[in-house]
């Protein structure tokens, strides 16, 4: 019968300083087949990826899941139990019968209360340990004559009681973080913006380059707002052919135009009461400019070939990678439309930026990719040396492609030579000085040190020799520059 682990991951549960945090320590002392490490939050990742590294190297042969368990306030006890109570079920129904054992001391108090009630209450046939510094381990047991029974209530009210507190919990949760991976300033500044400006009816513009996760970035607004009941409708506006925009944005009546075979409904009217997003702003023809002006001011429109005005009520959010006000500054967009869209900026860093939540999201995707294929796959060290190098120019998109399509290689270790980056070559035999001049040693030169990096997939001391520069002085540049090997 197959031995499993469930406990939640802290910060302090790989190492606490220099001794071996709760879950180590039972790792060290206790074999396991599969360990569910359940994590409330994205910037638990981190010690979860410390703990996996270890497993690769003492026990290859463990399984270790990530086992998303969000909760939106880890104290309160109506919103505690039915996250954990959902994420047991799930592990029940994935592996069926099996030796369970439930670590409690890590997490809350209230999640180490809830263990107890899933496991007394009979959701869960378990073993409860508990980790102290004095006694080490030891089994967790209600021998007492006088412990009071949890009894497990009657099942049909049960289900109904989880469904009710379930529905109260998707309303209330806050989506934004589900998908959002990183802990750098930008991204929590973002979290926090997306907070501000989710349950309003404002208009907000969300700026960043391709990859950079605009999309996320207004599904976690809308799904936070009044209107998460309601549509939430998706509009590429670089994908539309000029002359169907006016159609798939107001939608048109039967026999408009060659083709119009019967009435449609358009985008806006799709998201009536929701949240359109408009992809690609700057890509609008001036004439539909000018159009979505008129629903912006008055909130209505005419469907192509229709004499009746239609109106909606719809929270716009729109995004764009160009350089909208530049785009202004030419007359290429409309300036009073430009100031009804951008009620609020939300600006998304380019990847190369963010530090160390390159390796934050290369673990997420390494885990759901595992997950999704049935695989038991991790990051090498060269692996990590070569994603902390690389300028990632698709950002985030394309660090999910490089590390999706790593999956295809045999073996559990992805090795820098499985990622597969392409970056197109920028180089030109044309410089341009910007007016305002710039920083010689702290802009340019770092890149030939990452370059260097990257060629020799992170190895310092050869990088050195392509540079011509002796490997403890690279070192020290690199250290100064605060590029990571």
């Amino acid at each position: 019968m197959k031995k499993i682990l469930l406990t939640f991951i802290g910060n302090n549960d790989c190492y606490t300083g220099e001794r071996p945090g709760v879950i180590l320590s039972v790792l060290r002392e206790m074999s396991f087949d599969k360990v569910y490490l359940l994590y409330n939050s994205d910037k638990y990742l981190k010690p979860a990826s410390d703990i996996l590294k270890y497993c690769r190297k003492h026990h290859p042969e463990m399984k270790i899941i990530y086992k998303a368990t969000l909760i939106e306030n880890p104290t309160d006890y109506n919103t505690v139990y039915p996250a954990m109570y959902k994420s047991v079920r799930e592990i029940l129904d994935e592996n069926g019968k099996a030796d369970y054992t439930i670590s409690i001391t890590s997490g809350t108090p209230t999640m180490h209360a809830c263990w107890i009630f899933l496991q007394q209450g009979g959701v869960i046939k378990a073993k409860l340990i508990q980790v102290q510094r004095e006694t080490g381990i030891s089994d967790v047991n209600f021998n007492l004559d006088d412990f009071p029974e949890i009894k497990q209530v009657d099942l049909v009210k049960a289900e109904l009681t989880k469904l009710s507190r379930e529905n109260k919990i998707l309303k209330t949760r806050e989506l934004a973080y589900d998908n959002i991976i990183g802990e750098c300033l930008e991204i929590l500044q973002l979290k926090e913006q997306i907070k501000l400006f989710a349950d309003s009816d404002i208009s907000v513009f969300i700026h960043g380059e391709s990859g950079t996760g605009k999309e996320l970035v207004a599904e976690a607004l809308h799904y936070n707002s009044s209107r998460k009941e309601k549509p939430f409708i998706k509009v590429n506006c670089g994908a539309i052919s000029p002359e169907l925009f006016e159609s798939e944005f107001f939608g048109h009546k039967k026999g408009s135009f060659t083709g119009a075979v019967a009435d449609k409904e358009g985008k806006f009217k799709l998201a009536d009461c929701g949240t359109i997003f408009l992809d690609e702003i700057c890509d609008l023809p001036d004439y539909m400019q000018t159009k979505l002006l008129r629903v912006l001011q008055e909130g209505t429109f005419i469907p192509v070939g229709g004499a009746e005005e239609e109106k909606v009520d719809v929270r716009i959010l729109s995004a764009t990678n160009k350089d909208i006000m530049e785009q202004v500054r030419q007359k290429i967009f409309r300036e009073d439309l430009f100031y009804r869209l951008v009620s609020c900026k939300i600006y998304l860093p380019p990847l190369r930026t963010r530090g160390n939540d390159k390796i934050l999201l290369s673990n997420y995707f390494v885990e759901k990719f595992n997950q999704k294929q049935g695989k038991n796959k991790f990051l090498s060290q060269s692996a990590i040396n070569l994603i902390n190098i690389n300028p990632w120019q698709g950002n985030v998109r394309q660090l999910q492609n490089a590390i999706e399509a790593a999956f295809v290689y045999p073996g559990d270790e992805i090795k820098a030579e499985h990622l597969n980056i392409i970056d197109f070559d920028k180089s030109s035999d044309f410089v341009e000085i910007p007016g305002e001049g710039f920083d010689f040693d702290g802009e340019i030169v770092p890149k030939y040190y990452q370059a260097a990096l990257k060629k020799t997939g992170g190895n310092a001391e050869k990088a050195a020799q392509l540079l011509g520069i002796k490997p403890h002085t690279f070192r020290a540049r690199l250290r100064k520059s605060g590029i990571e090997t």
